[in-house]
């Protein structure tokens, strides 16, 4: 599938440049022979059709090799954030059933440890030698011979992710070869080619970094330069404005926040070669799609997806200043649609909730067939969003009845909050809310919290940091004797906020 394309691509230019990180450049023979390696490598480890392996890497070229190589072998992949603390890494791999998990030297002593507890023998491998591995992605690498991977099936799963929701746990699900490579051929029709070159500055864990970079850099034959360490990416900027002027990017794929940070730069940058800019995750704010525009004259689209979904609707219309605001018309393959709370199409221009039917789509979540049943109905996702469809066929999105909390490029699940909150010895009820900033699309978390006792914001933060990735950690807690709630007993958040 996705391999498929790499290979044509090194038997028709197998001198063009693949991958570029740092000082490192890899052409598309140099890739090919690697991932071959590695899945030979990885195979006599044990890795098979259907084995899950854990991918807890920092965005480099081994991420992009041991990811082909993973589902060169039939197996799935599941990313998962390296910022991840052990417990949320732990509940990754147990819903996923990792067999194997693939680590840096900066989380192979929590993966190890997890992997230690487990009763059920998972195998933890390096990607490089600097914590000391017994194995390591490069010995294996240099122990195997290459040799042409065959085909996989469309319907084996390739990749296992975990999506975002109401629940109190991000949600497990599982999408295909084939359902990827459809999100991938929608890439094409945005018009990506082997002359482009696609800034990887979104992480490749996530569905929006895997989709642009590894689905649309594999699909289209495209080179692909990863910003080395992009977080904070306030610290990187500079580096990203380097690597866009010096290696002529083409197509930048980013979210609002990295906009912003760039367009307030007061390094200068040549940004001519430009020529798509899409922007995912949560609304762009005029400010800044004026800021970046009048600073570097390029135009930053918005883009729709989901990690149920892929993408779902992009923004290429000829006039993007006048249609800013909108997502953009459905992609290849992908129909949309805007219901009532019945599930009832609503009259055209209205706002109900988007639905998605799509190449790309997945069946359903994990073990959890209940709430498939509500989120998948009729062959189509219902995204929890808001939206509207105007006469032109433009997507709208006008809210979210989900609770998502939007902060620095990422997404917050209030109810995962609450749910570590919960274990405070001195928290009675607690209920995590977002708070906007002076920054248009920005929120910051807060917990606010009926304690026992005398208690100590300071020390409710550092309960949380110990569990939770630092984005999710909240940057304020306000004790309150009650938390307001209706007659039936809903929390009322928007006293709270």
């Amino acid at each position: 599938m996705l391999l498929e394309r790499l290979y044509r691509h090194a038997d028709t230019g197998p001198d063009r440049t693949a991958v570029v990180y740092a000082d490192e450049r890899l052409t598309f023979a140099q890739l090919i022979d690697r991932i071959e390696r590695l899945a030979a490598g990885l195979a006599g480890q044990g890795v098979g059709p259907g084995d899950a392996v854990g991918l807890v890497l920092r965005d480099d070229p081994w991420f992009v090799a041991a990811f082909h190589a993973i589902a060169a072998l039939g197996a799935k992949v599941v990313p998962a954030n390296p910022a991840f603390k052990q417990a949320e890494l732990e509940f990754w791999f147990r819903t996923a059933e990792v067999k194997t998990v693939i680590s840096d030297e900066r989380t192979a002593g929590v993966c190890e440890r997890i992997a230690a507890g487990f009763d059920r023998p998972v195998q933890v491998i390096g990607s490089g030698a600097g914590h000391g591995f017994t194995v390591t992605l490069a010995s294996l690498v240099e122990e195997s011979e290459p040799a042409r991977l065959p085909p996989r099936d469309p319907d084996e799963p390739l990749v296992g992710q975990f999506s975002s929701g109401s629940t109190g746990r991000p949600k497990r699900l599982d999408r295909t070869n084939g359902q990827c490579i459809a999100e991938a051929e929608a890439y094409l029709a945005l018009g990506l080619t082997p002359e482009d070159k696609i800034l990887a500055a979104v992480p490749l864990f996530h569905t929006w970094g895997m989709g642009a970079c590894i689905f649309g850099a594999a699909i289209s034959g495209a080179s692909l330069v990863i910003l080395e360490d992009p977080h904070p990416f306030l610290l990187r900027r500079h580096r990203a404005l380097e690597l866009l002027e010096q290696e002529g990017i083409t197509f930048f794929p980013g979210v609002p926040f990295n906009f912003r940070l760039l367009a307030e730069s007061p390094i200068d940058a040549d940004l001519s070669a430009l020529r798509l800019c899409f922007t995912a995750g949560m609304a762009m704010p005029r400010e800044t799609f004026e800021a970046f525009g009048e600073r570097f004259g390029v135009l930053v689209r918005q883009l729709y997806g989901s990690t149920e979904t892929g993408m779902i609707a992009a923004n290429m219309s000829d006039d993007p200043v006048t249609t800013f605001e909108s997502v953009g018309t459905p992609v290849l393959g992908v129909e949309l649609g805007i219901v009532d709370d019945d599930g009832e199409p609503v009259p055209a221009g209205e706002i109900g909730e988007v639905t998605v039917a799509s190449p790309a789509m997945t069946e359903g979540y994990g073990d959890l067939p209940e709430l498939s049943a509500v989120a998948f109905r009729d062959g189509r996702y219902f995204t929890g969003d808001l939206g509207r469809i105007d006469a032109d066929g433009m997507l709208f999105i006008e809210g979210r009845k989900k609770l998502l909390i939007e902060t620095g490029g990422f997404k917050v699940d209030p109810i995962e909050v609450e749910a570590v909150l919960a274990g405070h010895p001195q928290v009675v009820e607690s209920v995590v809310v977002g708070v906007d900033t002076e920054v248009a699309g920005e929120q910051r978390v807060r917990a606010v919290v009926v304690a026992r006792g005398e208690a100590d914001a300071g020390k409710v933060i550092a309960f949380c940091r110990e569990q939770l990735a630092n984005f999710k950690v909240p940057q304020e807690v306000e004790f309150r004797d009650e938390i307001p709630k209706s007659p039936l007993g809903k929390v009322l958040r928007k006293y709270l906020v």
